[in-house]
């Protein structure tokens, strides 16, 4: 149908004269809302999958036990006077360290393994009487705390035991040095990380096995990993504080203490979330 019929059937008002660019017009809006459309429901779905995708949250466990190969052990040596003689304190701690660091030498201990963690000289204060006070009252009346009755000095010294069996016999050196204030031994595995790793990836493959078990009884299709997180941690022990009262009879030497040094439980905790469908 040309122009003139459209134009002369729309002024006539005939229903059944359509005009083609009005046919063509329509099928516009009608293919652009339905483009709009679509477009907005796939935005919707787009976006309602990234910000809250179906989950699924597993957890695993992996636990590692290992023998402690190493050993640290601390000792502080004390020396104090009621003068102000302090080179004569540092003197008399100089000479007993050496002492115990050359008995430490003799067992393999090497010089990296021995260090020097505190080094102190402090006053010590304490009362005295008060002037003009008869001397024949008992007990005499402070009068000041502040008076400066000596000196103290005192050095901290850790130790690092790389062969356990020698722990006994560190401690007994140690006795035998008269040292009496000791803290220790703590024992430890040496390359822990290595440890720490091999019990996360049993902690991985523990979450696995559990989301392909779980997958198939729940009847869902996992995906992809979503995130990731573990908590790792020690759990272990350090024996008792060897203390000797041998240390206090001179020439008699302490006998070795009987160290157990038992295993270390290392275990890590991780969570995965997995998208699922």
């Amino acid at each position: 149908m040309d122009q003139g019929k459209c134009k002369l059937c729309n002024m006539m008002g005939d229903e059944k004269c359509v005009c083609k660019k009005r046919i063509v017009f329509v099928m516009v809006i009608v293919v652009l809302f339905l483009a709009i459309y679509f477009g907005i429901v796939s935005a919707v779905k787009i976006y309602g999958d990234y910000t809250s995708p179906r989950a699924l949250t597993i957890t695993g466990t992996g636990e590692v036990y290992a023998v402690p190969d190493i050993s640290t052990i601390s000792f502080t040596a004390r020396s104090s006077n009621e003068s102000n003689d302090t080179q004569k304190l540092q003197s008399d701690i100089k000479v007993s360290v050496d002492n115990v660091v050359s008995k430490l030498k003799v067992l393999g201990i090497e010089d990296k393994d021995i260090k020097t963690t505190d080094y102190s000289v402090n006053p010590k204060y304490g009362s005295q009487a008060c002037p003009g006070i008869s001397s024949s009252i008992y007990p005499p009346i402070p009068c000041s705390t502040s008076k400066v009755v000596g000196y103290e000095a005192s050095e901290s010294v850790n130790i690092k035991v790389r062969d356990t069996a020698n722990v006994g016999k560190v401690l007994a050196a140690l006795a035998d040095a008269k040292i009496t204030e000791i803290s220790g031994p703590n024992l430890e595995v040496d390359d822990i990380n290595k440890i720490k790793d091999e019990a996360r990836d049993k902690a991985i493959l523990d979450a696995k096995e559990k989301a392909k078990s779980l997958s198939k009884s729940l009847g869902i299709e996992i995906e992809k990993i979503i995130s990731y997180s573990d908590d790792s941690s020690n759990q272990g022990y350090s024996p008792m504080v060897y203390k000797s009262s041998m240390s206090d009879s001179v020439g008699v030497s302490a006998p070795n203490a009987s160290i157990m040094s038992g295993e270390q439980k290392i275990t890590s905790n991780i969570s995965i979330v997995y998208q699922i469908r």
